[in-house]
């Protein structure tokens, strides 16, 4: 398993490791062990539960939708 690979995972099973399947999971705490970028990605994935479950307002830049087009429609696909 890759850094990639784990960010997949963490997206779509959450950050709790002990609710994955067990043959990702060993996997994915092998990762743990050796890279920094998988604990990382776990780390904030641990941080944005922590912030939704505080109950207090998770505000977006003011500009953030406008930037998100302007890279949709960014024909070259580089950030604006």
């Amino acid at each position: 398993m890759d850094e990639a690979q784990f960010q997949d995972l963490v997206d779509r099973q959450g950050e709790d490791l002990a609710r994955w399947p067990e043959a990702v999971r060993v996997e994915a705490e092998q990762l743990l062990a050796v890279s920094e970028a998988a604990r990382r990605i776990l780390g904030d994935a641990i941080a944005l539960r922590a912030a939704f479950a505080s109950g207090r307002p998770i505000r977006a830049p003011r500009d953030l939708a406008a930037r998100i087009l302007a890279l949709a429609n960014d024909d070259d696909g580089a950030a604006a």
